[in-house]
């Protein structure tokens, strides 16, 4: 099983852009060394708590500090983009990245960065994702066109666009080729229409944790709607995102949890969004603990909503799951604020790919 780590970045909106760019960094440059896989950064823009409204200059920046590491936005929120620009700037980061790139696509959904957009809620944003999409994929080609759809434009110059004289055109496609750039998508909700819309047009699945109901579904719904695509769905290709934290005994990973950046997420930001989505439901049923999602406490996220533990714990913890609904190929870790104290955090990032990701027994990622 891989392992890969998602930079929300969850840092707490008193941190400065330094704070948290300087930070994203770091972390990279850790999980690089303890042979992470992916590293995938949000894009916000109006977000105290997800505040990277620039996920490529992180990239950028975590390019000259890692060797093997490989980075994706997560994701680009397409309605807000210039789809002809954004292609070629996703294709020239790629070749920069040689390989150490995909890509993450995403409408948007959240109303604040909606309105700072332009428009009044989030309700527009997915038929708009299509036609970027579109556009996008017509500029990779790169035949001569010019399209000016219902929303966005975009075109592509050949011979008969040239002005008075030749101009060599760059080719800002991406790396090895548009078929060799994996795109992902990501998933909360029980009932999500991501999954569906990445099965159909092959994009890889990630998923982020809800309980086993809906784990599920999110693998059924993508599995379906691949096939019904004509592809084949993998569970090597499916990311499963939690959140984790290792310590030595399970009595002191809870101590460090709930004393950490993670914690105060939790407390001051994530809770509320959760209980108002109703997202706890599912790790409710799960736990067999009688208790509404208002009344969740420090104890009920640390033994039902964290992998908190020792390494064997958590290594039990995963086995057991993947029993429940199934394997996958990564374990992406969500990253927390952790400047005040960063030691036990980074830590814990570097024992679960080197002391639980190489033990965990997964299902048959083949035949599952």
């Amino acid at each position: 099983m891989q392992c890969g780590v998602f930079m929300t970045p969850y840092n707490p909106p008193e941190r400065t852009p330094r704070q948290v760019f300087d930070w994203a960094v770091d972390i990279a440059r850790i999980c690089d060394e303890s042979g992470y896989a992916d590293y995938m950064i949000g894009e916000h823009y109006t977000l105290g708590w997800e505040n990277i409204p620039l996920p490529e200059a992180v990239i950028a920046a975590c390019a000259q500090t890692t060797k093997k590491l490989r980075f994706a936005p997560m994701a680009h929120l397409l309605p807000y983009h210039d789809p002809a620009t954004l292609a070629i700037r996703i294709g020239w980061l790629s070749q920069v990245m040689e390989g150490r790139y995909f890509l993450g696509v995403a409408p948007g959904g959240h109303h604040t960065d909606a309105i700072l957009h332009g428009y009044d809620n989030i309700g527009p944003l997915p038929p708009r994702q299509l036609e970027v999409l579109r556009l996008m994929e017509r500029v990779w080609e790169r035949k001569p066109f010019q399209e000016k759809g219902e929303w966005y434009q975009a075109g592509f110059p050949g011979p008969d666009t040239m002005p008075e004289y030749w101009v060599e055109l760059s080719n800002n496609n991406p790396y090895g080729g548009r078929e060799n750039l994996e795109v992902a998508v990501t998933a909360l909700s029980m009932n999500s229409k991501s999954m569906e819309f990445a099965g159909s047009r092959n994009y890889s699945p990630i998923s982020f944790f809800g309980g086993t109901p809906q784990m599920r579904a999110h693998w059924d719904t993508w599995a379906s709607s691949m096939e019904a695509a004509g592809f084949k769905p993998e569970r090597k290709r499916y990311r499963v995102c939690r959140d984790i934290f290792i310590a030595d005994t399970d009595a002191e990973a809870k101590r460090l949890f709930l004393k950490s950046g993670m914690m105060r997420t939790w407390k001051h930001y994530l809770k509320e969004i959760y209980v108002k989505f109703r997202l706890f439901d599912g790790i409710i049923a799960d736990s067999g603990v009688d208790i509404t999602p208002e009344n969740i406490d420090e104890d009920f996220l640390a033994e039902h909503v964290v992998l908190c533990g020792s390494p064997e714990t958590v290594i039990e913890k995963l086995e057991k799951l993947a029993d429940q609904v199934g394997g996958w190929g990564q374990i992406v870790a969500n990253q927390h604020d952790s400047l005040d104290d960063p030691k036990p955090w980074e830590e814990s990032l570097r024992r679960l790919a080197t002391e639980v990701c190489p033990k965990v027994r997964m299902p048959d990622l083949e035949t599952a």
